[in-house]
């Protein structure tokens, strides 16, 4: 009998420590990636239509690192959420460029606000 209550407690401080471990993982990773998270707001011209706005948001979304592409055809803007280290505001300005508009950063890109 000693046997056994030695086994379920050494199994269940196990099973404790790897949830402790597991639950750390996920909030170091959750607070990582959002301390890595940066944004941009480009200027973009040449936008006529909401397939026009389509199109660019499609060509951002499509940057390996984007995490979210708003397109405004009233401002002429792009506001973009990316991930630090995978892309660059300059590969988000080609990729507009190579959907057929012309864009250009508006300002310094910086670190997202909480």
């Amino acid at each position: 009998m000693k046997n056994w209550k030695s086994a379920s407690i050494f199994l269940a401080s196990t099973l404790i420590a790897l949830a402790a471990i597991a639950f750390n993982d996920i909030t170091s990773t959750a607070g990582e990636k959002e301390k890595a998270k940066l944004n941009v707001t480009m200027q973009v011209n040449g936008m006529t239509c909401a397939g026009c706005v389509s199109g660019v948001e499609s060509a951002l979304k499509k940057v390996p690192g984007v995490l979210k592409a708003e397109v405004s055809l009233e401002k002429n803007e792009a506001y973009v959420e990316y991930q630090k280290g995978k892309t660059t505001p300059e590969e988000l300005v080609k990729a507009v460029e190579k959907a057929g508009y012309k864009a250009s950063v508006k300002g310094k890109a910086g670190e997202k606000s909480s």
